[in-house]
């Protein structure tokens, strides 16, 4: 997989922020340890022709600490609201949310998160809202997403360059400096975004957190599956 310095699911994010506030409350935001769980609308909301087997193999590239949050439960959401603060811990960043697509229905919507401080937004949904072209059309990152998985790596929002992404909107609505945007697809489908950040300072993303954030783009397509059913 290439890398290059770019970033998230804005999608969702912005969705939210068109009725923004009142899905999400930037200023009283909390660390996130657990969301509900999503809505049992019309059935599943994964295509059924997409495999939901749970990857068990350690690998070398992935921290034991990740390994152990995957398999720590067979519950989906109670593994993905166990990795947020390890993710955040393994890249030394400061927040890290995971932002959840259902193919089916095309709804969206910021599911895990966690801040190493309640200052910084979790950036936490309670609500699933509609795709948006428009905003697909608006945010480069977004619209890199839903392209392919290929994984963006933004030491600084500042300086990145111009069609990378939506300088106005990685100020206002997330705030960070420097950040990972890593789609993640099972089954060639589209499911959702892990986004590690930095808040205040640009941040050089090494080897070890590329190979880091592959590795969790493998693995995280089988737990975002079920999590959906």
């Amino acid at each position: 997989m290439k890398y290059r310095q770019l970033s998230w699911s804005r999608r969702e994010t912005l969705g939210l922020l068109r009725g923004v506030v009142g899905s999400l409350t930037i200023g009283s935001c909390a660390r996130t340890k657990l969301i509900a769980q999503p809505p049992s609308r019309q059935g599943s909301f994964h295509p059924q022709t997409t495999s939901s087997a749970m990857p068990e193999a350690a690998s070398p590239d992935l921290p034991q600490s990740l390994t152990a949050a995957l398999q720590n439960s067979r519950d989906p959401n109670s593994v993905l609201t166990a990795l947020m603060p390890v993710v955040v811990k393994e890249l030394r960043c400061d927040r890290c949310f995971l932002f959840v697509r259902a193919p089916l229905q095309r709804l969206t919507r910021i599911t895990h998160g966690y801040s190493r401080e309640t200052r910084w937004p979790t950036m936490v949904q309670s609500t699933w809202s509609p795709e948006s072209q428009a905003l697909n059309q608006k945010d480069p990152l977004t619209a890199s997403a839903y392209r392919s998985s290929q994984a963006h790596f933004i030491g600084d929002i500042e300086s990145a360059p111009t069609g990378t992404l939506d300088l106005a909107l990685e100020r206002s609505v997330f705030r960070h400096r420097a950040l990972i945007h890593a789609p993640i697809y099972q089954g060639n489908v589209f499911y959702g975004i892990l986004e590690p950040c930095v808040f205040e300072t640009p941040r050089i993303w090494t080897r070890r957190d590329r190979k880091i954030t592959t590795e969790l783009q493998e693995r995280l397509g089988p737990w975002i599956v079920r999590y959906l059913q």
